[in-house]
């Protein structure tokens, strides 16, 4: 297959991770890392595979990453393996058929390195067909949950890494161009998804999704994004709240955005005005060492005017969700004094609702922790846009 315009890291990049995996092992003391991947969530859920295969395939992969020794990647899709061998960056990926199963593959590669009784960590949401199939064929296996240990480790950015979603970023600031220049009373949530969908072509990257309401703002129903869009036409009057994610190389930049359709109430203007002032506080106390605590401390002026929230306040991102995170008002983080770390991308999300969840805004960005801030990496102003009806 021809691979022009496939992003690709440098051989560098890529040794560094195996290079930061065994470290992460010796740590832990486990003589091997298995993790699983699967196609859930626009294929999120193979990040941990991905982000030392640097592919991420449409059904279940599974790597096994050696202490000592070459890692060796396994696709179950017959008909995908092909396309796996000529993309991944594993010298050694193989085809895993469905009769024996992953399970039993992976035992018998872990016995052929001496590993029957070794303690292993685990990465991912394995099935338990393969589970229940690897611990009948290796009773004495020793196996410790590692999915955590990973996600903090992809957390942390390299130079690489933050420059493809710095090119993520540019393909949401083209989409929320395009639907300022597209969103007039009478198109539809579903045309407006047929725009942003191609504009993140255009943008040479890939659109990972766009969420979207429209309700109007005297008799509102909705009072943050859909995941599941409709036909609804726009009108004159409404508030539209838009969450979008756009790719590159499978990592992700989010920006949020709502969007006023000619003039709204009186109360919601308040709720924007309560949104944008949280917002805003969120992203000047940001910077390498705040923590947790205060972000949420921030988050709780929601509450003091007398709102709540539905989507949490902050979370990291890459490919998928990752550490640090922020939840709703109604629970703190579970470490409050936890700091925030430079090289990290933090998306944060203010989102003030109405007691009765008829009514509410979201404002967002991702942003990079350096040790003095936070570098928003999106263009598009931070502030609802007004549509003139």
């Amino acid at each position: 297959m021809s691979n022009i315009g496939y992003p690709r890291f440098s051989d560098g990049e890529m040794a560094r991770r195996l290079e930061a995996a065994r470290a992460l092992m010796d740590e832990r003391d486990v003589s091997a890392l298995v993790i699983c991947g699967h196609a859930a969530n626009r294929r999120h859920y193979q990040a941990d595979v991905h982000y030392f295969a640097e592919v991420a395939l449409f059904h279940e992969s599974f790597l096994l990453i050696p202490r000592e020794g070459e890692p060796v990647l396994w696709s179950t899709a017959h008909n995908h393996h092909q396309n796996a061998i000529e993309l991944s960056r594993i010298a050694d990926t193989r085809d895993a058929p469905r009769v024996p199963g992953a399970g039993v593959i992976i035992a018998r590669e872990l016995q052929s390195r001496g590993l029957a009784t070794a303690r292993i960590g685990l990465a991912g949401s394995f099935f338990y067909t393969e589970m229940d199939a690897l611990r009948a064929a290796l009773p004495d296996l020793q196996t410790t949950n590692m999915t955590g240990a990973l996600k903090r480790l992809r957390s942390r950015k390299s130079a690489e890494e933050l420059a493809y979603q710095r090119k993520a970023a540019k393909g949401c600031d083209a989409v929320m161009e395009a639907l300022r220049e597209a969103i007039r009373p009478g198109i539809t949530e579903r045309d407006l998804q047929i725009i942003s969908e191609n504009a993140a072509w255009d943008a040479d990257c890939e659109p990972t999704f766009l969420y979207l309401s429209s309700t109007n703002t005297r008799a509102s129903d909705a009072c943050v994004p859909n995941q599941l869009w409709s036909r609804r036409r726009i009108e004159a009057g409404d508030v539209i709240n838009t969450e979008l994610t756009v790719s590159y190389g499978m990592y992700c930049s989010q920006t949020l955005r709502p969007f006023f359709v000619g003039e709204p109430t009186p109360d919601y203007e308040r709720i924007y005005d309560v949104t944008k002032s949280v917002y805003d506080a969120l992203a000047g106390a940001i910077k390498a060492g705040t923590t947790l605590g205060t972000l949420y401390e921030i988050g709780l002026e929601i509450g003091k005017a007398g709102m709540t929230t539905v989507d949490g306040l902050a979370h990291g991102f890459g490919v998928d969700l990752l550490p640090p995170r922020v939840p709703h008002l109604l629970k703190p983080p579970e470490h409050l004094d936890e700091p925030l770390e430079a090289n990290t991308t933090l998306v944060i999300q203010p989102n003030p609702v109405t007691l009765d969840r008829k009514s509410g805004m979201q404002l967002g960005d991702m942003g990079i922790i350096t040790e003095t801030g936070f570098e928003r990496v999106h263009t598009h102003p931070a502030e609802v846009t007004r549509i003139p009806a």
